[in-house]
């Protein structure tokens, strides 16, 4: 599967916006010119415009709770009922990697639920959360 297919899946697709978390000289550069590719326009900055269609945060800090917590707690204020946030980070191994189940342990604590990392080249991982309780609700 080529990365246009996984990103698609992802929810990276034509016409959504997307704000980027943690941008640096440091990122996937081809990751990011595919993720442009995938949704027809460039990743909204942070604090640029009105609220965004989906969050991408590029995590390369390890296993810094705090951090990541409070970059969640940006990333789900600028989203809509529902949205997701796609958390990119390098693989175990790579330098800024967090140790496996570190991103959605930090996501529970946030009221995220977390899907299964997937694979998007030799070096990077996508771990997509989501707000829990995204069911319909139950009437008592």
């Amino acid at each position: 599967m080529d990365n246009h297919s996984i990103l698609n899946k992802l929810g990276f697709v034509p016409g959504i916006s997307v704000r980027e978390y943690m941008w640096g000289e440091d990122v996937e550069g081809d990751l990011r010119d595919a993720i442009c590719e995938c949704i027809g326009s460039d990743l909204l900055e942070e604090g640029e415009g009105a609220g965004a269609d989906m969050s991408c945060i590029w995590w390369r800090d390890g296993n810094d709770e705090e951090s990541l917590s409070d970059c969640l707690l940006d990333a789900s204020a600028d989203l809509g009922p529902g949205q997701k946030i796609c958390v990119l980070t390098p693989k175990p191994g790579f330098d800024g990697a967090a140790a496996p189940g570190f991103v959605a342990s930090a996501a529970s604590k946030e009221g995220l639920n977390a899907s299964t990392p997937v694979s998007l080249n030799s070096e990077w991982n996508a771990i997509c959360l989501y707000p829990f309780g995204r069911g319909a609700k139950r009437s008592s």
